[in-house]
């Protein structure tokens, strides 16, 4: 398993596991959707990461003002969605897929990030400032604002094809994935809400409030859930 081990630990085990998930991205980026096609598929690997969904808040309401203009819905989309891009890109994160609206990213599962936690949550907390910058630049022309939240949670994970040989994609599958996409839903305009690992992954650079002790829909149990809200993407914490 790729964790936050001290350097020497398991190593041979490490390396093993590294490479296979290196050599697992490198596959899927040559053959894309034929990733199942052929005797030498590679195996499925199990990884300690950090999941990122972000979305836009009010997406519904927004697809009806450009009911009679899709071409300006896309084009207000794009222009914010080059804006997370770039944020978790320059965060190493790895973006798994668009949802609609929203943005699917990893951070520790393309490759050895010790520190993947705290680059999840410097991008959450860079895309929310970088689509600030774009309300403040765009908002005036556009007649509205774009609000996004954010939602963040780490765990094991398991990376590998999703599909058959005749269509597949690479699949990151694991609980943290539902909870970090079932926490954006509930995250405010300028918010990031993060599971309780999270939060004391990186407790020491950010003051954030527990919300509550509270279910995710879908899932057995209680979770800790903080809320960190970025007013105006200023990064003023609650």
């Amino acid at each position: 398993m790729i964790s936050r081990e001290q350097p020497g630990q398991r190593m041979p085990a490490y390396a093993d596991d590294l490479e296979r998930l290196l050599r697992l991205r490198r596959t899927y980026e040559e053959r894309g959707p034929g990733l199942l096609a052929g005797p030498d598929t590679p195996l499925p690997v199990v990884c300690t990461a950090s999941i990122l969904f972000t979305d836009i808040r009010g997406f519904t309401r927004l697809t009806e003002r450009f009911a009679h203009d899709p071409s300006g819905l896309l084009d207000v989309l794009n222009a914010h969605l080059k804006k997370v891009l770039r944020s978790i890109a320059i965060c190493g994160g790895q973006v798994e897929k668009f949802v609609g609206d929203g943005v699917m990213a990893t951070f520790g599962a393309s490759g050895h990030q010790p520190d993947h936690v705290d680059r999840a949550m410097a991008a959450a907390i860079g895309l929310i400032g970088a689509n600030e910058a774009l309300n403040r630049r765009s908002a005036a022309d556009w007649g509205f604002r774009l609000e996004v939240g954010v939602g963040v949670a780490s765990g094991p994970v398991v990376i590998g094809p999703v599909g058959s040989a005749d269509r597949s994609e690479l699949g990151v599958l694991g609980d943290v994935v539902n909870v970090a996409a079932r926490l954006v839903t509930h995250a405010g305009p300028g918010e990031v809400l993060m599971t309780g690992t999270v939060y004391r992954a990186v407790a020491n650079m950010l003051q954030s409030e527990l919300t509550n002790q509270s279910a995710v829909r879908g899932r057995s149990g209680s979770l800790e859930i903080y809320r960190m809200a970025l007013v105006g993407g200023r990064g003023d914490l609650t």
